[in-house]
């Protein structure tokens, strides 16, 4: 009963206390360790995890095999968080338990001692050679967690992953390959291994189909024509490489969520131009977007080209998660409108041309009156012409052509998609990370 008493003194508010309390436990040594894992294990305790993983740091490596027997007592992928997150948080101190606990037969703490070895060893070499066994687990989320770890580590661990590529061991290539993708993409990987993804790249498009473009962050421009060199050589792309359409929009994926913590250019490096679909080619990825401040007088010269020898060009952004819609509508080397609206933003600088008959169709329907000239204050319009506009890309692409939304294995498709470096990507290199289907 005193054991539980002084760890639940460990809830107090008063730090002092709270430090008298953690002193005392600590002192009463293994017999309390019980009743710290099982307020860990306590979503309701009134003692925080960070308070309950002090303390079991402090105590050492008792603390630790305590911990990690009771998660090996829970059922195999069921182990509770809290004790998942006190076992990776011991720190540097039980990185020799760690190394012991990539052996478990639980693929669970497999990985969790992954991540710790990958977050609390500062000698990379060694911590490296521990995990690369890994690379290869029989497990697919320990593998990943693996591959994690030696992304984590970037370019010290290069020349390792290199060398399994060549010497092995075997189950570990296709993981230490990963690897080079995401700490340095195509600058370290060999000739070789390019050629062999370029080799299963043909054999996967050989039973490609065309899916919905299901990005969070949508971008792309669309040019009614199946001329996609033509459409790649106005827009100044580069290095174009046959991709599964999968491959393609997962890379307009993931290049749209960077930028924040490296070089806000990175999302633009590269485009996914897809194969001709129901007539048209789309180039997708966030250097298309017409709302960018960095590239919307791009665009709107581009699609003003485009439009001049096609007849016409159109670039949209349109967020998954509602946070708006811009359009570019060009025709004959014009552009007849431009639009953006992003809840409350002020984006009268995008503003160009007439609203379009589309525009104007909808509001109809809804029983709004028409737009005009000095009717462009949408804000305090009804909510349903808020939620068209947020819905506004996708709607007129589709009322115009090809709604990418809708795209699935039915549409006529003619070609292969590519993925090719913009002039950013031309300058700055390929972005580094693994491609997925």
């Amino acid at each position: 009963m005193i054991a539980l008493e002084l760890v639940l003194a460990l809830g107090a508010d008063d730090l002092t206390e709270r430090d008298a309390a953690a002193a005392a436990v600590a002192d009463l040594g293994t017999v309390v360790l019980p009743v710290l894992i099982g307020q860990l294990q306590d979503s309701g305790s009134p003692v925080s995890e960070s308070v309950l993983l002090a303390v079991l740091r402090r105590m050492g490596t008792e603390a630790f095999e305590a911990v990690l027997g009771a998660l090996q007592t829970s059922a195999p992928g069921e182990a509770p968080h809290r004790l998942l997150r006190a076992f990776a948080g011991f720190g540097a101190a039980a990185l020799d338990g760690y190394v012991d606990a990539l052996l478990l037969d639980d693929s669970t703490l497999r990985r969790a001692a992954v991540t710790a070895i990958s977050r609390w060893s500062s000698d990379v070499p060694t911590a490296a050679r521990h995990v690369l066994p890994l690379l290869g687990d029989r497990d697919a989320m320990v593998r990943q967690a693996a591959v994690q770890a030696f992304s984590s580590w970037g370019t010290a661990v290069v020349p390792m992953l290199q060398a399994v590529r060549l010497d092995g061991p075997g189950q570990a290539r296709p993981g230490a390959l990963e690897a080079l993708a995401e700490v340095g993409g195509e600058a370290v990987i060999s000739a070789r291994d390019i050629a062999a993804l370029e080799r299963l790249a043909r054999i996967e498009i050989a039973s490609d189909t065309p899916a919905p473009l299901s990005c969070c962050f949508l971008s792309w421009i669309a040019v009614p024509t199946g001329d996609q060199a033509g459409v790649m050589g106005m827009l100044g792309l580069s290095q174009p490489r046959p991709v599964p359409f999968s491959v393609g929009m997962f890379a307009a994926d993931i290049d749209s969520h960077g930028g924040l913590d490296a070089d806000p250019l990175d999302v633009y490096r590269r485009v996914f131009v897809t194969p001709e679909l129901a007539g048209w080619t789309l180039v997708v990825g966030s250097w298309c977007d017409p709302s960018a401040t960095e590239r919307q007088n791009e665009i709107l010269e581009a699609c003003e080209r485009l439009s001049a020898r096609f007849g016409r060009a159109q670039a949209y952004w349109w967020s998954a998660s509602q946070d708006g819609s811009a359009v570019l509508i060009a025709e004959a080397g014009v552009v007849v409108r431009r639009f953006g609206y992003f809840p409350g933003e002020d984006v009268q600088h995008l503003e160009l041309g007439e609203p379009l008959a589309y525009e104007q169709q909808r509001r109809a329907a809804l029983g709004l009156p028409a737009l005009t000239a000095d009717r462009v204050d949408t804000d305090k319009d009804a909510d349903e012409w808020t939620w068209e506009l947020l819905d506004l890309a996708p709607n007129l692409a589709g009322a115009l052509g090809l709604n990418p939304l809708s795209i699935d294995a039915s549409t006529p498709t003619r070609g292969t998609g590519k993925l090719a470096l913009t002039e950013y990507g031309h300058r700055l290199g390929t972005p580094p990370g693994a491609l997925r289907r």
